[in-house]
């Protein structure tokens, strides 16, 4: 008979530890629901200090889910205390350990030894106002992945509510950019605000950065699904989430777009099925991007002003041709090629190898290519003007002197900040000893430059060499982990491709309180899949 079929009296220690393990289950069940499914949606008074009501809500549901579920976790230790098994549980957990746990648990001691020896005390703890980085916000990320790794059971229900919020910020994102104003967040608001805020999470890099997250899975989950029902709902999170892409006004989103399509390409190569699914999976995203182009020719005086890549994705004759090219070869593939001729895609899947040579060549010659162009080191014919390709002060919406700054600020930091770190979210106290002059010639004074605009060059800065070799250690372990659980579980790919869209997407943004503990949270869910299975099972 199976242990776990015996019924425990009433009163028993293992009727006790059992209790409150479940109810340690509940309670992070509760807690990743709030996170992910209402967290998204709240707001108090619309755009107005929406980076102050964002990080309440998570500051105080954090609290009082810590305190109630340190309480119980207490009690769940004591089950094995009050049975003599408190040694073999502690060895057991120790041997359960995976090596994204040990770089989590790496980056929390890099974290609290900054914290202990930075002189950059002003917003140590609490973090920046408006950013709210701190060392609280760290400590809460550590939290939320070893306490859903641990007690989170995979809930296909629970993810269909998640999606079901995602879908409802992207529907308000892709009408709002149209001026349909259903929760007035628009009134008040001049054209530059409503340029730069939409839906329920404010600015538009906070926006693409959940939006680069969410929209993966979804994307995966349509990629795999089998039935024609689960297939249709994804189809239509997709579309939503594609115009949603071309809408959100945020470049950086197109590095994410890449990561996401390239990941997919290359899981894709294994069948001819998987790769007509990949196909269709392109023709949503152009179709969607030419659906958004001709509402905007369409309804010139309602779309709101959106900047240059955003207005080539969605009405240049470039992606119309792509969107009939790839629809072609889709015809051609699924009628003729793998249909009437002795040919499967999986024989050419080595290609990928090719293909990512030579993007990581293109984007190395890209770089070359930027350097020579600025420095004035090329004939005139090869030269460009172009701000994406002059790279100077504001390249990036001043991106190029944030990054030069903290490069620079890193370099001239002594051993100990070169090791540790500056503090978590010291970056302005720090940087502003240094080059206050030249950020207040770019900015004009009137704009504090508080983090990096980059995730990896900011955590560098802020928790040093080892603090951003843990925290990468993170992502880049998680990722490998949700690769091979993929084989059993394909919803994985989903994940793993939402880290590498979060990767890319942060190379030009930052952490925050809405997207990095959602990411977190799938990475622990991922986690957690791969140790005890789907509820489905």
């Amino acid at each position: 008979m199976n242990s776990d079929t015996v019924k425990k009296k009433k009163g028993s220690p293992g009727e006790t530890g059992g209790m409150a393990k479940s109810i340690l289950i509940w309670l992070v069940k509760l807690y990743v629901f709030l996170i992910m499914a209402v967290y998204p949606l709240y707001y108090k008074d619309k755009y107005y200090d929406m980076d102050v009501a964002k990080w309440e809500f998570f500051k105080y549901v954090n609290f009082f889910f810590v305190a109630i579920i340190a309480i119980v976790f207490i009690r769940y230790l004591g089950y094995f205390m009050a049975e003599k098994k408190l040694k073999g549980f502690l060895s057991t957990a120790y041997k359960k350990l995976t090596v994204t746990d040990c770089f989590v648990l790496a980056y929390l001691l890099v974290c609290c030894i900054s914290t202990l020896i930075t002189p950059y005390r002003q917003n140590l703890i609490w973090g920046v106002e408006g950013w709210y980085m701190g060392f609280i916000a760290q400590l809460s990320f550590v939290l939320i992945y070893f306490l859903v790794s641990r007690f989170w059971r995979w809930d296909p229900f629970h993810l269909a509510v998640f999606f079901l919020t995602a879908f409802a910020v992207f529907f308000l994102g892709v009408i709002m950019r149209f001026r349909i104003d259903p929760l007035k967040m628009y009134e008040g608001l001049d054209d530059y605000n409503i340029q730069h805020f939409l839906s329920t999470l404010g600015q538009t890099t906070w926006y693409s950065s959940y939006m680069c997250i969410m929209a993966p899975l979804g994307l995966v989950g349509y990629w795999c699904a089998e039935k024609l029902l689960h297939r249709t709902a994804y189809g239509i999170f997709c579309v939503i989430s594609f115009m949603t892409f071309v809408t959100q006004n945020s470049d950086s989103a197109y590095a994410a777009v890449f990561g996401l399509f390239f990941m997919l390409f290359w899981i894709s190569l294994e069948s001819d099925d998987k790769f007509l699914r990949f196909l269709e999976c392109i023709i949503m995203a152009l179709g969607s991007f030419k659906l958004i182009g001709l509402l905007q020719l369409c309804f010139t005086d309602r779309a709101v002003a959106l900047d240059g890549l955003s207005i080539f994705m969605s009405q240049s004759a470039v992606t119309l041709f792509l969107l009939v090219a790839v629809i072609v070869l889709y015809i051609l593939l699924r009628s003729v090629v793998f249909k009437n001729m002795d040919f499967h895609i999986e024989k050419i899947k080595k290609i990928r190898i090719v293909i990512l040579i030579l993007l990581i060549l293109g984007l190395l010659g890209m770089v070359i290519y930027i350097f020579l162009n600025t420095t004035g080191k090329l004939p005139e014919r090869f030269s460009s003007n172009s701000n994406y390709l002059v790279f100077n002060d504001a390249w990036g919406n001043n991106r190029g002197v944030s990054w030069r700054c903290t490069v620079g600020g890193y370099l001239k930091a002594d051993p100990l900040r070169k090791l540790f770190g500056v503090g978590p979210d010291s970056f302005a106290e720090y940087i502003y000893t240094i080059y206050q002059a030249d950020l207040d010639r770019i900015l004009g004074g009137h704009i504090a430059q508080i983090c990096a605009h980059n995730e990896w060059l900011n955590t560098l800065l802020n928790l040093g060499v080892l603090g951003l070799i843990a925290y990468l250690g993170v992502f880049i372990s998680s990722f490998k982990d949700c690769m091979k659980g993929a084989e059993k579980y394909p919803c994985l790919y989903g994940v793993a491709i939402a880290i590498v869209a979060y990767i890319l997407h942060n190379f030009f943004c930052y952490q925050q309180i809405i997207c990095t503990p959602a990411i977190f949270i799938l990475m622990a869910m991922a986690q957690a899949l791969i140790r005890y299975g789907s509820l489905e099972e």
